[in-house]
């Protein structure tokens, strides 16, 4: 299995109404993607992290494998959605790596 932890800041200038609006329009299309793309195990976006934290919107995802990870980056689907994050979104920071078998 593959972990995939992206997080993100908003981008200056944004109101706390239209962050809030909008982590959840992106929330929501995010988390429907594990319907539509084989091979999502898990999708979970945190759109109120903690205070004590550096990024202010989170996605932590699990896949069946590297292939079905690059599928979803491949996407249409995530391609649009990524499109619109990228212009309320800033200072991405990823972390992809395998779980080990328990």
């Amino acid at each position: 299995m593959i972990k995939h932890i992206v997080a993100w800041n908003f981008i200056e200038g944004l109101s706390n109404a239209d962050k809030h609006v909008n982590a959840e329009k992106i929330k929501q299309e995010l988390e429907g993607l594990k319907l539509l793309i084989p091979g999502i195990i898990s999708m979970k976006v945190v759109t109120e992290p903690l205070k004590t934290g550096d990024f202010d919107f989170i996605l932590i995802s699990e896949f069946e494998s590297e292939e079905a990870l690059a599928s979803y980056q491949t996407h249409k689907e995530h391609q649009r959605i990524s499109q619109f994050g990228r212009s309320i979104l800033c200072n991405r920071k990823c972390i992809d790596f395998q779980m080990e078998s328990e």
